[in-house]
This record gives C-alpha cells, sequence and structure tokens, in this order.
C-alpha cells in the first residue's frame, strides 16, 4: 500500500500524520507525506517520502494574519487563503495517487482529495483530529462565535447546521464547484458534510472526550488520542529539567506553534506568575511577543514535547488546541483554557466537563484573573482529578489501531 498523508497546518495538525506514517512506514508500507514545506525534513527523518502542499511563503502569510484566531473572521480568512489552491492541490494528489495501491488519508480541510476520490476512484480516508468538527444537535458541538446552546430543541439544532452548511457553501463552494465543473463533475452543497470520506472516518480522539452521537458519520470509527510530539527528542535539556524541579512545580504557558500575535497573553502570564509567587515556562518559537527582559521565575522555552514536559509543570495554560488538550490530559495536568477561534472553545467546553481544568472568555484574561483561575488548578482536589484521568489513557495505541483500519479500506478497495 502506498500511503499518501495529506495536511496542513502547524504541529498539532501535522504531527499526528507523520507519528502515523511512521507506524505505517514501520507495517511494510510506503508512505509520502504531503504536507507544509517546513515539515520536510521532519517526514524524512522518519523514513517518509515528501511533496510541498503548502510552500512556507504561503504559510507564513495565513499565519501572519490576527484574523487567524478572531472567532468569526478566522472561517473567512481561512476560506479565502484555502480554495486557490483547490486546483493546484488536487494535481498534486492526483499525480500522487497515480500508483494502482494509493490511498489518500487526509485532512477533511483538504478539498482536493475527496475530488481525486470521486474523480478517479481512489479511496480516501479522513483523519479527524478534533469532534468539534461534527455536527450534531443531540450534543451539539460549541463552535466559536453563536454556538447553539446544549438545550436547543432538535428542530433548532437542524436549521443552525443548515445555516452553518450555508456559510460554508457561500465562502467556499464558489471555488470548488468551479473546479468540479472543470472535471465534469456535478456541484455539491453542503461542504462540511460532504468533506468528509464516505468510505472511512477515523477520529483520533477516544469515546470518554467525546461520545458518539446517532447523527454522528456511520462509517467514523474512534481510534484514541495520537501521542506523538515530533519523535526526534532526547529528553528534555538537563537545565529545564533542573528548572522544573529545583522547586514548585512551575506554570507551563502557551497559544500554540502558530501564535505570532501572544504579546499580550505572555505579558499577562508573567503577571499572574508575580501575584501568585510561582514560577512558569513561556513555550512560543515566536520570542518577540514575550516581554523582556524575564524576571528570574520565568523561562522562556522555544520548543519542549508535551509528553515531557507537562508531567513536570503544575498546570498548563493554553488556546485549546486539540493536540495540547490531549498532552495535558495525559499528563495529569490541571488545564487554564483560553479559547479564540476553530475547535478551541468546544475542547474547553469538554476539559470542563471532564473536571480536566477550566476556561476563561475573551474579555477575562486579565493576570489577576488568571491567577485567581490558577490557584483553583493549584488545589491538591483539582490536580487528583487530572491525575485519575490520565489514567484513562492506559496503554491503547491509536496509531496502531488507525493502521489497521487503513488497511481493512486498502483491501476493500
Amino acid at each position: 500500500m502506498h500511503a499518501i498523508l495529506v495536511t496542513m497546518g502547524t504541529d498539532g495538525d501535522v504531527f499526528p500524520y507523520i507519528g502515523l506514517g511512521a507506524r505505517l512506514r514501520g507495517r511494510g508500507h510506503r508512505v509520502t507525506l504531503a504536507g507544509p514545506e517546513t515539515y520536510q525534513g521532519l517526514a524524512a527523518l522518519h523514513g517518509l517520502g515528501f511533496h510541498c502542499l503548502v510552500s512556507q511563503a504561503a504559510a507564513d502569510e495565513f499565519l501572519a494574519s490576527p484574523d487567524l484566531w478572531h472567532p468569526i473572521k478566522s472561517g473567512l480568512h481561512g476560506a479565502r487563503w484555502g480554495a486557490r489552491f483547490i486546483r493546484g492541490q488536487y494535481e498534486l494528489l492526483t499525480e500522487l495517487a497515480r500508483d494502482a495501491d494509493a490511498l489518500l488519508v487526509t485532512n477533511p480541510g483538504i478539498l482536493a482529495a475527496r475530488l481525486v476520490q470521486e474523480r478517479h476512484a481512489k479511496p480516501v480516508a479522513t483523519l479527524l483530529l478534533q469532534p468539534g468538527l461534527l455536527p450534531s444537535v443531540y450534543l451539539p458541538p460549541v463552535m466559536p462565535a453563536l454556538p447553539l446552546p446544549p438545550w436547543a430543541p432538535r428542530w433548532a439544532g437542524h436549521i443552525y447546521w443548515r445555516m452553518v452548511d450555508a456559510a460554508g457553501d457561500l465562502l467556499v463552494g464558489g471555488e470548488l464547484n468551479r473546479v468540479r465543473d472543470s472535471l465534469g463533475l456535478p456541484p455539491v452543497r453542503r461542504i462540511f458534510r460532504w468533506w468528509l470520506s464516505p468510505q472511512l472516518v477515523i477520529g483520533m480522539f477516544p469515546e470518554w472526550y467525546a461520545a458518539p452521537q446517532a447523527d454522528w458519520p456511520p462509517q467514523l470509527r474512534l481510534a484514541g488520542f495520537p501521542r506523538f510530539d515530533g519523535g526526534t527528542s532526547t529528553g528534555l535539556p538537563a537545565d529545564l529539567v533542573d528548572f522544573c524541579r529545583a522547586a514548585a512545580p512551575p506554570i507551563a504557558f502557551t497559544m500554540g506553534t502558530g501564535m505570532r500575535h501572544g504579546a499580550e497573553f505572555f505579558h499577562a502570564a508573567v503577571e499572574a506568575c508575580g501575584i501568585l509567587g510561582r514560577r512558569g515556562i513561556l513555550l512560543t518559537r515566536h520570542a518577540h511577543q514575550l516581554p523582556t527582559p524575564l524576571p528570574g521565575p520565568v523561562r522562556h522555552v522555544a520548543f519542549a514535547p508535551f509528553r515531557e514536559l507537562l508531567p513536570l509543570c503544575a498546570a498548563v495554560v493554553h488556546h485549546g488546541g486539540i493536540g495540547t488538550t490531549a498532552g495535558a490530559l495525559a499528563a495529569g495536568t490541571p488545564q487554564l483554557v483560553l479559547p479564540l477561534a476553530w475547535d478551541q472553545p468546544d475542547n474547553a467546553a469538554r476539559v470542563r466537563r471532564l473536571g480536566a481544568g477550566s476556561s476563561l472568555g475573551a474579555r477575562q484574561r486579565s493576570a489577576a484573573r488568571l491567577a485567581e483561575a490558577l490557584a483553583e488548578l493549584l488545589k491538591p482536589a483539582a490536580q487528583a482529578r487530572c491525575r485519575a484521568l490520565s489514567a484513562r489513557f492506559g496503554d491503547d495505541d491509536a496509531f496502531e489501531r488507525a493502521a489497521i483500519w487503513l488497511e481493512e479500506l486498502h483491501h476493500r478497495s
């Protein structure tokens, strides 16, 4: 089998594909990653072929806009940016999938993969990293703008999701259907239903995090959380480990690897550490966001694998990305979630329901409010709840489960 793994985004979006690719390669399959240019070296390190799906310049353009993190403007920004790549990505994926044994495993946002499936009868599996992309009238995900209340009657839910579908059709449908027309394919509507492969959808999260709903796609199977931090670490730097263990465990602060507009957050984080009398670790590859100089009890780290760092931390404050959320759950580390856009509000709600942490709204993020919320998470009861949740991970291997399902799809096709 030639598995073609197709995604875009930052670490949280790409690492699960590379982890799955490494597992498939270990099972004897040829694997190619079609992804952002910046991940070519990491793909090669794990023995994966690589083709650039998104150039570094295009990715920088996408990440540079503050609209990316706005609850309403983010969708418009993403649609405008991504629609212009549909045709070129279709041509690339068509060429990559020319092998008779090709199978595509794709992020739902790569609409071109579904075109390849329809036009060339290639098997496609959608890899779904977050449950927030699954519409439901029974337990609706929390959307970043105008969320559907969980108590809303089902008839209202159907109208709500029709409106969401209409917005998707308006933002992306024009360009998508122009490409479809050029390929001799009929137009599609309700893109947020169509973008999931009818053959197989693999949810990379467990049932205890997101219980399946009666109106979820019948082809959806849940593998569990993917635990992969890049696979290149030889352990945390000794000085970072010493810092974590020198006194009471520090608090980690991050807004994700793609955030370039987090100066206000990091300034509040430093102040909150001062209020609490706690040490802090600021995680970002974009150091221009940080206050200078940093006080002695606060360290800056460009990158650290959560699997190794978070067990050494008393709490983590983050944006609600699914990778950070899962990493904190696995480590048993309490979470304070500050959601901005995309699936982040839904992940924040699930963290609260699990008792794994709390969240703050957009207007509640002063240093004083951060310190107040963190003080609750530092209490022994909150720490104990999170340690109990971490036991649910057990020895589950989401990549192994997903690999077996992909092999089964390949054999059926």
